[in-house]
C-alpha cells in the first residue's frame, strides 16, 4: 500500500528559503563589489564600469591582451586634481566661423532675392534708372565649371555653388559692373579665391580722380620749407656780423674733402591710372566663399618688375612681409596683385574671332602715347565658332590672346624716360642731351598664340579633345605650360572662358637663380691717401733719415779776399 507523507508549513517554507533566487543573488554580488577599499574609498564596482566605458568609447584591438594596461590607465586618470577643468572646456570645430559666415552670406542674398521679388517691375525699372549698373552682370560660373569638368578640370561642385553666391554677394556690396571669377591661388595656410571686375562709371571717375590729386603736389608745400631756411641763414648772418668766433678747443687736422656721389637714379616710372593698363580690372580676394572681400591695391611699374625676379609661395595672409632680393616694396597684398597681372596678361586666350575691339578701329590707327591704344574688347556677336579640327591644330593659329602684354617696364604702354630729361633742358642744350631711348614693343592684341616664345624646346600650350567618342558634344582644352594652372576651353559653338587653378607661379626650366648683390660702388679714389702699406722697419726709418739729412756747410777758403782787391787794384 502506498504511504502519503503530509509535510507541514514550517518545513515547507524551510524549503522554500533553500530556493535559488535570480535577483536576490545579484543583488548580493552588486552590494559585495560596492565594498569600499579602506585606503583609497573605491570600489571594484567603480572600476569595472569606468574600464569598460574606456574600452566602449575608444575601441581598441586585442582587448584581452591589453585588459591590464586599461584597468592601470584608469586608475591613473583618478589621480588627477579635481580642479582641472580642462577636459570641461568647448572647443568649436574650425568649420564653424565658416559656416557661419557662408550662413550669413546665404541670408543676404536670399534677402536681396525676396526683395526684388516683391518689387514689381515697374518699381524694378525704375530703380535701374536711377543707377545704371545696379545689378552687375555676373558670369555663371556654374555653367563654365560644368565644361572644364569635362576636359578633366574645374572645382567640386560644392565649392563652386559657394563661389557663386559669394560673387552674387560682392556685386551686393561693392559697386562694380562685372564680375567673372578668375580662379583660386593656393597658399600655405590658407587659399585665395580671386573674383575680376569691372567698377562701375561713379566708382571710376572717383577713383581716377584721387589718382589725379596724389599725383598734383600741394600749393605751397616747398615754400613754407624755404622760407624757414631763409629765416635760418638770416639769423645766423646776424649773429655773426662783427663779431670774431673765438675757439678754445684745439684745431682739427684738415681733412681730405668728403666723396661726392655721382650716380643718379634713374626717373621714376609713372604708375598707370584706374581703369588703364595693368590697372584695367579690379581684383577682389577671399580666404573662403562667405568671409569679406578685400580689394587689392593698384600697381606701379616697380612691383611687376621686381615680381618677375622672385619666386615665392602665398601665405595666405594679405599682410604677410615678402622678404626678397630686389626689395619688394609692399605686402603680400600687393605681390599678389602682381601675380595676378602677370598671369592675366599670358594666359587670357580664347579662339580667333571670339572678341573684337570695342572702337572697331584697329590698334595700329590709335594713338599710343595718349593711352587710346588700350581700348577695350566686346564679344562678338557675329561669331560662328571654328571646328575641334582647327582648335586642335598644334600651331594654334586659330587662338589668339586678349590680354594686353606687359612691357618690361611694368606699363603696358610704353613711356618714354627721356622726356621729363628734354624739358629740364634749354633749346641750345636739346642737341647735347640724352640719346634717345628705343620705345618698347610686344606683342599686340589678339596675336595669335602660335607666336608665343618657347622655353627651351617646350611648346607653351597644349591642346586635347575632351572625348573622342561623341565629337558633337566634345569641346577642346588648352592648358598653358608657361604658367602651370592656367586652362581654357571652347566648344565648336559660341561658348569658351578661362581659369586658373594654382600655385601663382611661373614655370622655370633649370631652377630659379636670384639676381646677384650689385658690386660696391669705390668710395675714394684710389691713390696713396686711401692705400693700405707696410710699417716701414727700423733700418728702413734710419736709412730715411740718413737719406734726408742736411747737406754740411762748404769750408772757408783763405785769402780769397784779398787777391780779389788785388786784381782790382792792377787793373785799376
Amino acid at each position: 500500500m502506498s504511504q502519503t507523507f503530509l509535510l507541514e508549513p514550517d518545513i515547507i517554507a524551510a524549503n522554500e528559503n533553500v530556493m535559488p533566487d535570480l535577483n536576490s543573488d545579484l543583488v548580493l554580488a552588486k552590494n559585495f563589489l560596492k565594498q569600499q577599499s579602506a585606503a583609497t574609498g573605491d570600489s571594484l564596482y567603480d572600476h569595472l564600469v569606468d574600464i569598460v566605458q574606456k574600452i566602449l568609447s575608444q575601441k581598441p584591438p586585442d582587448v584581452v591582451d591589453n585588459f591590464e594596461h586599461y584597468s592601470w590607465a584608469v586608475k591613473q586618470e583618478k589621480f588627477k586634481p579635481n580642479f582641472d577643468l580642462l577636459h570641461d572646456i568647448y572647443t568649436s570645430p574650425p568649420q564653424l566661423n565658416l559656416v557661419r559666415s557662408m550662413d550669413e552670406m546665404f541670408r543676404l542674398v536670399a534677402s536681396k532675392a525676396e526683395k526684388m521679388e516683391d518689387m514689381g517691375e515697374e518699381e524694378q525699372e525704375l530703380d535701374l534708372g536711377e543707377e545704371d549698373n545696379f545689378k552687375p552682370r555676373i558670369t555663371d560660373i556654374l555653367d563654365n565649371n560644368y565644361y572644364f569638368k569635362q576636359g578633366g578640370y574645374g572645382l567640386p561642385d560644392s565649392e563652386c555653388y559657394a563661389i557663386s553666391i559669394a560673387l552674387v554677394m560682392l556685386g551686393i556690396k561693392e559697386p562694380v559692373a562685372t564680375i567673372r571669377f578668375f580662379g583660386k591661388i593656393f597658399g600655405r595656410t590658407a587659399n585665395y579665391y580671386v573674383a575680376e571686375t569691372d567698377l562701375t562709371m561713379e566708382e571710376l571717375d572717383r577713383r581716377i580722380r584721387e589718382f589725379e590729386l596724389k599725383d598734383m603736389p600741394g600749393e605751397g608745400e616747398g615754400e613754407g620749407e624755404t622760407r624757414e631756411q631763409g629765416q635760418e641763414e638770416e639769423d645766423l648772418v646776424g649773429e655773426g656780423e662783427g663779431k670774431e668766433p673765438v675757439s678754445k678747443e684745439p684745431v682739427q687736422p684738415k681733412l681730405p674733402p668728403e666723396p661726392m656721389v655721382t650716380w643718379q637714379p634713374p626717373p621714376p616710372i609713372p604708375v598707370e591710372r584706374p581703369g588703364q593698363g595693368v590697372n584695367k580690372k579690379v581684383y577682389y580676394v577671399c580666404n573662403n566663399p562667405g568671409e569679406p572681400w578685400v580689394c587689392l591695391p593698384d600697381l606701379t611699374p616697380d612691383h611687376i618688375r621686381v615680381a618677375r625676379n622672385t619666386v615665392r609661395v602665398m601665405t595666405g595672409d594679405l599682410d604677410a612681409e615678402v622678404l626678397t632680393f630686389p626689395p619688394f616694396e609692399g605686402t603680400e597684398r600687393h605681390y599678389l596683385r602682381a601675380q595676378i597681372a602677370r598671369i592675366a596678361a599670358a594666359t587670357s586666350v580664347s579662339p580667333q574671332g571670339f572678341y573684337t575691339f570695342g572702337s572697331g578701329e584697329e590698334e595700329e590707327d590709335l594713338d599710343m602715347e595718349e593711352g587710346a591704344g588700350d581700348m577695350d574688347f566686346n564679344l562678338n556677336p557675329f561669331y560662328q565658332g571654328h571646328a575641334l579640327k582647327d582648335l586642335l591644330d598644334t600651331n594654334l593659329t586659330y587662338w589668339v590672346h586678349h590680354g594686353r602684354h606687359i612691357l618690361k617696364q611694368g606699363r603696358t604702354i610704353w613711356w618714354n624716360p627721356n622726356v621729363e630729361m628734354e624739358e629740364g633742358l634749354e633749346e641750345e642744350d636739346v642737341d647735347e642731351g640724352p640719346p634717345p631711348v628705343p620705345p618698347e614693343t610686344g606683342p599686340s592684341l589678339f596675336s595669335p598664340l602660335s607666336e608665343d616664345a618657347r622655353i627651351e624646346g617646350l611648346s607653351p600650350w597644349s591642346t586635347r579633345i575632351s572625348s573622342i567618342l561623341t565629337p558633337e558634344k566634345a569641346l577642346v582644352i588648352i592648358r598653358s605650360n608657361i604658367w602651370p594652372g592656367a586652362v581654357a576651353y571652347a566648344t565648336a559653338g559660341k561658348r569658351s572662358e578661362c581659369m586658373y587653378v594654382g600655385w601663382g607661379l611661373k614655370f622655370q626650366p633649370p631652377n630659379f637663380s636670384p639676381l646677384q648683390l650689385p658690386y660696391p660702388q669705390d668710395e675714394y679714389p684710389i691713390g696713396p691717401e686711401v692705400m693700405e702699406m707696410a710699417d716701414p722697419t727700423f733700418a728702413d726709418e734710419e736709412a730715411y733719415r740718413i737719406a734726408h739729412l742736411p747737406p754740411p756747410p762748404p769750408p772757408e777758403i783763405m785769402g780769397e779776399g784779398e787777391g780779389f782787391g788785388e786784381e782790382e787794384d792792377l787793373e785799376d
